[in-house]
């Protein structure tokens, strides 16, 4: 026997309440990751606004999207007259159905927007890198734009699956997927690549490995949402409307992963003594380029010199990372004035 929409959309209430709700995920690490960017810093070190600003609103737009889900049912089961429920629930262009998907589409680019802004620290703003997933970016927002008109001027019989509607929601996820894949990959490949060019010449300190591996299994949560999301909406399957509305609280979840398995130091070892890590490295040339026996230049070698006094969280998640990405980060830096 076919699934209906309205069992699909009970068991998506269900699973939506689930990773949001009070005894939830989303919202026992939204907390955790507040405590942490809140408390866990020390004196002189500025509260890390951007990150606070990010959370804070992936938590609001996970809220509207639950609360907008639970009227639609009641609105379906409790004082829609013109019909079965599932007449309603299949109604693409009403205005709860479009805040809902208005959630949707902003949550999904808070998400992808900050991957992207870690991308570009990590790259230290390299066009080559940065820019080709920077057109990707504004072309789903303006998906985003093109299909709520297209939602709101639907025809009230006209299902999530028509092909006009089709088109652009299928192009969405699918530049979606690729932003996330793609940052999460530069981003690890980029760590790796320099913890590689530092082996064998790192006197002390941290491996930048566990941060590479935050970065991936952060990014394969929620690219495995997405893939089983779009394969769901090609199949014509009402089934997908679980995985869509669990989407939110996906992206909120993985956000605050990050800064919780960092700032609990779950995914790092650390202390709360002076560290003085010196690393010597050759610049980019004599790194990558075999000298000439002719032009034979010796190594230049930089110092980088990283003191904490405590063990600090708010340096941590500057960009979603950890202190290895710190390191990265300056590590750029350097290599780029070389």
């Amino acid at each position: 026997m076919a699934v209906t929409l309205d069992a699909i959309s009970i068991a998506s209430i269900f699973t939506e309440c689930i990773l949001y709700g009070e005894s939830g995920y989303f919202s026992v690490l939204f907390v955790i990751a507040l405590y942490v960017l809140f408390k866990k810093r020390t004196k002189h070190q500025k509260l890390n606004k951007p990150m606070v600003a990010v959370s804070t609103g992936m938590f609001i737009l996970a809220t509207i999207h639950v609360g907008v889900d639970l009227r639609r049912l009641m609105e379906a089961f409790l004082y829609y007259t013109k019909g079965p429920a599932v007449q309603y629930l299949s109604e693409v262009d009403t205005v709860v159905y479009l805040i809902k998907t208005t959630a949707y589409c902003l949550q999904t680019l808070t998400g992808d927007g900050f991957v992207l802004y870690r991308l570009y620290l990590v790259w230290n703003g390299r066009k080559m890198v940065v820019l080709p997933i920077c057109v990707c970016f504004a072309v789903s927002f303006g998906l985003v734009i093109s299909g709520l008109r297209a939602f709101a001027i639907a025809s009230p019989t006209a299902p999530v699956f028509t092909p006009h509607l089709q088109h652009g929601v299928v192009s969405f996820f699918a530049l979606t997927l690729f932003i996330n894949l793609s940052c999460s990959l530069l981003i690890a490949g980029r760590i790796w690549w320099i913890h590689q060019q530092t082996t064998g010449i790192m006197r002390s300190g941290r491996s930048l490995i566990p941060a590479a591996v935050v970065i991936i299994e952060s990014g394969a949560i929620y690219s495995a949402c997405l893939i089983i999301l779009l394969t769901l909406y090609l199949s014509g399957s009402f089934a997908q409307s679980i995985s869509l509305d669990a989407v939110p609280h996906v992206i909120g979840i993985v956000f605050s992963l990050i800064i919780v398995r960092v700032g609990l130091g779950l995914s790092t070892d650390h202390d709360g003594e002076t560290k003085k890590i010196t690393t010597l490295f050759a610049n980019s040339s004599a790194l990558t380029e075999p000298q000439n026996a002719e032009h034979n230049t010796p190594m230049q070698a930089i110092a980088i010199q990283i003191e904490s006094a405590t063990h600090s969280d708010s340096q941590e998640t500057k960009f979603g990372g950890s202190r290895s990405a710190e390191l990265v980060s300056r590590f750029c830096k350097e290599e780029e004035e070389v």
